[in-house]
């Protein structure tokens, strides 16, 4: 079993090879992309991450329970 972080971010990587962005960057499309289908489709959604690991600092996703309004 991978962990939430491992998946998010690999999601990006791979993603981020074969979007096209109407607006932005690349990355910030694949961002929204893994957002909602990683995070979302566990009712969480996205506070901060990072992906990148430099000197002895992990990957890390911090997530929040999704927001429900009501109609």
């Amino acid at each position: 079993m991978t962990s939430q972080t491992k998946r998010f971010c690999s999601c990006i990587k791979q993603v981020r090879k074969y979007v096209k962005p109407i607006r932005g960057t690349k990355e910030g499309a694949a961002i929204a992309i893994c957002t909602k289908s990683v995070l979302q489709s566990r009712k969480r959604t996205l506070r901060k991450f990072h992906c990148k690991t430099r000197k002895g600092k992990k990957a890390y996703v911090s997530t929040q329970p999704l927001l429900h309004k009501k109609i």
